[in-house]
C-alpha cells in the first residue's frame, strides 16, 4: 500500500502494465487510457482458452478430443476457419502447400528472408518476409482479391449465362490472379493431382479449368497457380479473407527453410 501511495504521489499509475505501456508508446498519463474508472474495452475471442487441467482450441478439448487424432494441417486450418476440415479437404490443402513449394532463394521474397536472417536469427528473416508481403503480389491481400474476383465471375456466369466468347473478353481484361507471364508448372502439377482426387468438378475449380483452357487456346495466356489455389479453397467453403490468411501458411512454408539456412550463413 505504501508503494502504491508513493507511486500515486509521484504521478504514476498503480498498474505496472500501464507504466510499461506509457513508457513504451510515449502516452501521457492524462490520457483516458490510464484514468481510474475508465470503461474497459471488451475484446471477444473464440480462439482458445488455457485452463489448469485442459486446453480448449476453437471449442474443442485439446487433450480430451484432439491430441493423437488431429494433424498439424487440421490444427492450423482450424485456427483460421474455426472449424475442422474433413480428411478429403485436408488432403487437398496438403496438395496445395506441396505444389507451391517454390522456395527458390533467387526469388526476391526469399532473398530478403536470407538477408535479414543473416544479420541475426531466423526469426528476423521470417518477420521481414511477412512485412514485405503487405500489398505484394504474393501477399494475403492478393489472394483475397483473387477470391473476390472469382466469386464475382462465377456469379456472372450463373446469372447472365455467359458464353465462352464473353468469358474470353473478361479474361482479356486480365482477371486478377489469372494471367501469368510464363507457363506456371505449379498450375498443371496441382491440377493433375486434383483431377486424381476428383475435385476438379466442383463449381469454382470447374470454372478455373475452363477459364484456363480458354485463356490458353484463345488468348495465348497462362493461368497462374494462385487462380487454382483460390478456386480450391472457395470450393472448401473458405471466404476470400480466410484464403488470404491461409496464404500466410504457404509463405511461411517457403520462407522458413531460407530463414533457417540464411541464419547459419552470418553476414
Amino acid at each position: 500500500e505504501e508503494r502504491h501511495a508513493r507511486r500515486r504521489a509521484a504521478g504514476l499509475a498503480e498498474d505496472p502494465l500501464a507504466v510499461l505501456i506509457s513508457r513504451r508508446f510515449d502516452i501521457p498519463w492524462e490520457a483516458g487510457l490510464f484514468q481510474a474508472g475508465a470503461q474497459p474495452v471488451v475484446i471477444y475471442t473464440r480462439v482458445a482458452h488455457s485452463g489448469a487441467e485442459e486446453l480448449r482450441f476453437r471449442g474443442h478439448r485439446v487433450f480430451g478430443e484432439l491430441i493423437g487424432r488431429t494433424t498439424t494441417t487440421q490444427m492450423l486450418l482450424c485456427g483460421i476457419l474455426g472449424r475442422m476440415l474433413v480428411d478429403d479437404d485436408i488432403a487437398v490443402v496438403d496438395d496445395i502447400v506441396t505444389a507451391l513449394s517454390s522456395a527458390d532463394p533467387r526469388l526476391w521474397p526469399f532473398k530478403i528472408t536470407r538477408l535479414a536472417a543473416a544479420y541475426g536469427h531466423a526469426t528476423f528473416g521470417m518477420a521481414t518476409t511477412f512485412v514485405a508481403s503487405e500489398g505484394a503480389i504474393f501477399g494475403a491481400q492478393r489472394f483475397q482479391e483473387i477470391g473476390e474476383a472469382l466469386i464475382q465471375l462465377h456469379r456472372r456466369i450463373v446469372e447472365e449465362q455467359l458464353a465462352d466468347d464473353e468469358l474470353v473478353a473478361i479474361l482479356r481484361e486480365e482477371i486478377v490472379g489469372f494471367s501469368s507471364h510464363y507457363a506456371d508448372p505449379r498450375f498443371d502439377g496441382l491440377l493433375g493431382q486434383i483431377i486424381k482426387r476428383g475435385r476438379h468438378e466442383r463449381p469454382f475449380m470447374r470454372l478455373c479449368v475452363h477459364a484456363a483452357q480458354l485463356g490458353r487456346t484463345k488468348l495465348g495466356i497462362e493461368p497462374h497457380v494462385f487462380f487454382a489455389l483460390t478456386a480450391l479453397c472457395l470450393d472448401m467453403g473458405m471466404t476470400p479473407y480466410e484464403i488470404g490468411v491461409f496464404s500466410m501458411l504457404i509463405l511461411f512454408h517457403d520462407a522458413v527453410g531460407n530463414a533457417s539456412e540464411g541464419a547459419r550463413q552470418q553476414a
